[in-house]
């Protein structure tokens, strides 16, 4: 840019240098009588003409400046939209963080409630950080029994006592977390 700069002045002594001696040479070389005042005339034309051209070229390559002017909106939309996904991303990451956190509660809550089972939980939610709401799809837990159990003959079907400790966690998880029993599905081992 200052390269452009020098070059342009350069251009511009030069020529402003060129044109006043050859104008001093004319006026020299030139009559003494009246056609020395026309002559004087046109020369100080021709000098303006020289040191108004470059304000000219300025303002007619102005649309170089425009061009770039549109680049550089160009360029700065360009990195809003790259600032919207990483926004997107951003509300993606803060989902996933809220789901691990909501899972942890839950485990921790059933872990103080049941005593004798270990829990783990995955929940399937649709979160609204702008409303604070969210609306819950399903919610799984795993139930396994803490300790080492004694190997059990093998019964098809569900088991009363099964289904009586998925009926405590459904109606425990209900009331805590305020979430309808038909979305929570409990698997026991």
């Amino acid at each position: 840019m200052i390269n452009r700069i020098m070059e342009i002045l350069n251009k511009f002594i030069i020529s402003l240098v060129t044109a006043i001696i050859f104008i001093t040479a004319i006026e020299l070389v030139g009559p003494d009588n009246d056609m020395k005042k026309y002559l004087k005339f046109v020369m100080g034309l021709i000098l303006v003409a020289i040191i108004l051209n470059p304000i000219v070229q300025f303002l007619t390559k102005g649309e170089r400046v425009l061009t770039q002017d549109v680049l550089s909106y160009t360029n700065e939309i360009t990195s809003k939209t790259s600032e919207e996904s990483f926004d997107k991303n951003t509300q993606k990451i803060k989902e996933e963080n809220f789901k691990k956190n909501f899972d942890k509660n839950c485990e921790s809550a059933l872990n103080e409630k049941f005593l004798d089972f270990t829990f783990t939980s995955d929940i399937d939610c649709d979160v609204d950080f702008t409303n604070m709401n969210m609306e819950v799809k399903s919610l799984k837990v795993y139930a396994k029994p803490k300790g080492i159990r004694k190997i059990e003959k093998v019964t098809i079907g569900e088991d009363g006592k099964d289904d009586e400790i998925k009926t405590k966690i459904k109606e425990f998880l209900s009331k805590e977390l305020n979430i309808d029993k038909s979305k929570i599905k409990v698997n026991y081992a």
